[in-house]
């Protein structure tokens, strides 16, 4: 076995965390319009019927090193020590808004930090580009993509790279419309160029056999015959139907829940459709993950919390 295809023992996400609070619902639906599949997601509720947003902004937490920090700057085995400094270190690199009730956080980090999460737990795509560090302002947002992830793929014999792209909106609608709006721009404007001039110089692990490899499957900041683009998106938004969980018996709350989201699956293929109908780059691929909140802005709250 390669290097490369030895990609998947670079993963940090412990897929016991993801199935903890988040669950995944099986659907039918598919995209027409672009080579995108559909992965839709939900919260998981708690013995007191409520959706674990908090208990999952906890969690995320817990994955900060792993996001933050490349494995090649840190210890293989961390010291209780070790590992009190690089949170320190791993929390200055968020932006830490000040928030109040007129002025609630905007940041896309709650999101992205999320994305990366999902991205190692359920593609099993490890991060290989660890860009919270490279910051040279925490005040500021990183450039480029919302994360560089990577994983082989067996069937067409060639490596995946994901390049993310993280959306919490109020609407399914508007969070659509944004991620492809980045993600034209982050073509048409050639980021990905020096994307891939970041995982030549920034390579997250110490493996220089693999961070070879994966060099030589880019051709000038273009991908190579062995090298596929893709783009993981993250579609979070507030769903009116957690307003009325409280009036289901908790022995029915998650089938029903489920129930209701698996209806709801064919208004999401419909609005990716619809917004990827005019969308131009049909030579990429994509992995949409959606997953409905009680309020995206009280997940940030949570999330910012948690790094406080």
């Amino acid at each position: 076995m390669s290097s490369l295809e030895d990609s998947s023992l670079y993963i940090s996400v412990d897929e016991l965390d993801y199935q903890s609070c988040i669950d995944v619902i099986e659907h039918t639906e598919t995209i027409d319009e672009a080579k995108a599949n559909i992965r839709i997601h939900h919260l998981k509720f708690d013995g007191n019927g409520r959706p674990m947003s908090k208990a999952l902004a906890e969690l995320l937490y817990q994955y900060i090193i792993d996001y933050c920090i490349a494995s090649k700057n840190r210890p293989e085995t961390l010291t209780n020590r070790q590992s009190a400094q690089l949170t320190k270190e791993a929390r200055k690199l968020f932006r830490h808004p000040e928030i109040s009730e007129d002025d609630p956080d905007k940041t896309g980090e709650a999101g992205e930090t999320l994305l990366f999460f999902l991205t190692e737990a359920i593609l099993r795509a490890p991060q290989i580009v660890a860009k919270m560090e490279l910051k040279t302002n925490r005040r500021l947002e990183s450039n480029g993509s919302d994360g560089i992830h990577m994983r082989w793929c067996e069937q067409d014999q060639l490596v995946d790279f994901y390049f993310g792209e993280s959306k919490l909106y109020s609407s399914i609608d508007g969070a659509i419309t944004s991620a492809l709006k980045s993600i034209n721009e982050f073509h048409d404007k050639e980021i990905y160029k020096h994307e891939f001039t970041m995982i030549t110089k920034h390579f997250k692990y110490a493996d220089e056999n693999t961070k070879n490899a994966v060099i030589d499957l880019i051709k000038l900041g273009e991908p190579g015959p062995g090298a596929r683009i893709n783009h993981a998106c993250l579609i979070g938004y507030n769903w009116k139907e957690y307003q009325n969980i409280h009036k289901i018996k908790q022995s029915d709350l998650s089938s029903q829940f489920r129930q209701m989201l698996l209806t709801e699956s064919k208004n999401i293929s419909k609005a990716l459709n619809s917004r990827f109908g005019d969308f131009e780059k049909k030579h990429l691929s994509f992995e949409v993950f959606f997953l409905p909140f009680p309020s995206v802005q009280q997940f940030r709250d949570e999330f910012n919390a948690a790094l406080d």
